[in-house]
């Protein structure tokens, strides 16, 4: 039987990425999930993603959108496909109310 240093349960967003970054710095991983991946049974399924550096989550949070706009390019790079297709967005306010961007009012 082969051993692994670290086995992953759950391949959803979070799991993958654990196993792929776990995979990149040198350990014997094995990624386990209840499903074949990929699969339309987890929280984050289907194939399109949004990311954002205009966030309302807090100002703390665009450094973590920006570094994963890094992992997205250098993803594409290492599988030689094009994975990340930046693209524009409007964010539209009544004005009523002001909501928060950046952390801010």
């Amino acid at each position: 039987m082969k051993q692994v240093d670290i086995a992953v349960v759950g391949l959803g967003a979070v799991g993958s990425a654990a196993l792929y970054f776990l995979s990149k710095s040198g350990f014997s991983v094995l990624g386990l999930d209840r499903f074949d991946p990929p699969h339309a049974m987890g929280s984050s399924h289907g194939e399109t993603r949004i990311t954002r550096l205009a966030v309302g989550e807090g100002e703390e949070y665009v450094n973590f959108a920006q570094r994963s706009q890094e992992i997205w390019k250098q993803m594409e790079q290492d599988s030689g496909n094009q994975l990340f297709i930046p693209c524009g967005g409007i964010l539209l306010d009544s004005g009523v109310q002001p909501w928060s961007k950046h952390g801010g009012e």
